[in-house]
This record gives C-alpha cells, structure tokens and sequence, in this order.
C-alpha cells in the first residue's frame, strides 16, 4: 500500500547516551522514509547532545532546551513543530521495530488514534503490558473503554500509540499553561485529554515498541528527594485536572467527569505509592499505612499481596 503521509516522531532526551544511538538508529533506519525525527535535548550533562548531533539525515531536527525543563516541557516543544500527519513519541533509552511506521500507516483508516504493542527488554516473563484496544472505538466509546471500564489494565501514558497531530496539538492547547518541571505521571493529563477529543481508535496486536530497561531512569530511582517530587508532581496535577473541570469542549463528553474522577484517583494511588518509601518515625510503617490508603483509589491485588510479604517480614523484605 503507497502512503503518502508525513509521520513526525518525538524524541525527548535527557542523559540517556547508552541507549540513544539505538534509540535514533531504529528510527532512520524505518522502512517508510517520509517520516521527519525530531530530538529534544533536554540539556543534558552528558554526551547525548553530541551523540544527536554526529547523525546526518536531514530528517532530524534538533531541538537544544536551553535548561533543563523535564520530558513534558521537552514533549510540548516537538509537538509545536511537528509538521506530519501523524505523530508517535519514543523515549530516549527504547526503541521502534524498523518497520513499524510502515505497519502502522498500513492500518490506519483515517482514524485519529491507533494503539500498538509494546514489550520489555531483556524480556520479562510476568511483565505487566498495557491492554492494546484492537477493536474500533469511536467518539464517547473512546475514554469509556480506557480511562473507565479497563482503567487498571490501561497504560496512560503517551508512547505505544500513533496519533493524528492535530489531535495532539489541539489536547496540548488545553494545558498550555503548564510550565513546571515534571519526572513523575507527566503524561497523564495530556493523554487523559487526547482521549477526550479523539473521535476514531483502533489498534494492532504487533509489538512494535522496544521498552528498554534503563536502571538509572530517573522513575526508577528512590531517594528521598525523588520521592518528595513524585508526590509534589502528581499533587500539581490534581490541581491542574482542577483547572481544565470547566473547560466547555471537554466537559460536553458524556464520560469526562468518570473520566476526570480516575484520573484523580490514579494521582492520588501513586502518591500514596510514593509516600510508602519515605523515612517516617510513626507507629505504623510508611510502607502498611499508604499500600492500605492506596486501595481507596486504585484497588489492586498486588498492593495486599506485597503488604501482607512485608508484615511477615518485618519490613525487611525490599518489594
């Protein structure tokens, strides 16, 4: 099948030179060569700027943050300028399968969303995968099979879909007004709203998504003070969900308000998640009381399973 559609794909990078030539090799290398590459440099400290700019193909366009603003911030300045039909994100440390862009294109059908596999390396035997909707969804049906009736096996994140760009310029405008530094659910909102907006979705089963595992990735690590900023991250976000309730496109969906609620709910679940790890002096252990609150907002079996293996360890079982 001949295409003829432009395909931007956003690249945000933040020390990740380990990963970063694979990361943009999978992309040049895509089998459908209309596409445009572009790679934000989140001011980083260490060779990646360099990395990016050894690359001649004169579909890369580089974007060098002048400070360090975190990948939302870094996201919103590709998305400004993508000028292709449709739009994926790849984080820095995965990458894509070199045909993915071909398949995708392949099975559009002039929908606004398309969703695709993703899969973990070094692969992982009892991995968690988000739930790939292959069935078409159209207008309402889209938020209620996500966001409300498989809200716990939905991924909400932004990467493992192609999008019309359009669609994702005209979600990015209800929240233009972010300007904080983000590490922790920074694509929540945004996908949250391109939910909302979008009107046709559909799905393959392929896994055309390399998630890498990256040990130093900046989610991953529990100090004391990433964890303070998780939760004060997420609390913005609350605020912001505040900011946008009124907003009269969104709030004529049937499902917004269902919709707004557990997004609410999954803020207020990794909060708690994070607030287990923090040192505290109390009589019951961070770590009981907030996987006890958790369940208030997101109910989930390995939250009692975990809990339970820390009781009867003592608290020296590292889950």
């Amino acid at each position: 099948m001949t295409h003829t559609y432009k395909v931007s794909i956003i690249i945000p990078v933040f020390n990740t030179s380990k990963y970063l030539i694979k990361s943009i090799n999978s992309c040049i290398n895509q089998s459908y060569k209309n596409i445009e590459i572009i790679i934000i440099d989140d001011k980083s400290t260490d060779n990646s700027l360099s990395i990016i700019e050894s690359f001649d193909d004169d579909r890369i366009r580089v974007i060098k943050n002048p400070s360090n603003l975190g990948t939302f911030l870094a996201r919103k300045e590709g998305i400004k300028i993508a000028s292709g039909e449709y739009l994926l994100f790849l984080d820095s440390d995965d990458y894509l399968l070199e045909n993915s862009i071909k398949i995708l294109l392949d099975s559009i059908k002039d929908v606004d969303m398309i969703h695709f596999g993703i899969i973990h390396e070094p692969l992982q035997k009892y991995a968690t995968l988000p739930k790939i909707y292959t069935d078409e969804l159209l207008n309402e049906n889209i938020a209620k099979e996500i966001i409300i009736d498989h809200f716990n096996q939905s991924w909400l994140n932004l990467c493992g879909r192609m999008y019309k760009t359009q669609l994702v310029k005209n979600a990015m405008k209800k929240i233009d007004f972010i300007d904080k530094h983000l590490i922790s659910s920074e694509d929540t909102i945004l996908f949250f709203i391109i939910c909302i907006l979008a009107q046709k979705s559909i799905g393959i089963k392929q896994n055309l998504y390399i998630y890498c595992e990256n040990d130093s990735s900046i989610t991953r690590i529990k100090t004391q003070e990433k964890l303070q900023k998780q939760i004060n991250d997420r609390v913005y976000l609350k605020s912001v969900l505040c900011l946008i309730e009124n907003d009269d496109e969104l709030k004529s969906h049937k499902y917004y308000k269902e919709s707004m609620q557990n997004i609410a709910n999954m803020l207020d679940y990794f909060i708690c998640f994070s607030k287990k790890f923090i040192h505290n002096d109390d009589i019951i252990p961070a770590y009981v009381k907030y996987s006890i609150l958790s369940m208030k907002y997101m109910p989930r079996w390995q939250t009692i399973i975990k809990t339970i293996i820390y009781i009867f360890s003592f608290g020296n079982k590292k889950l």
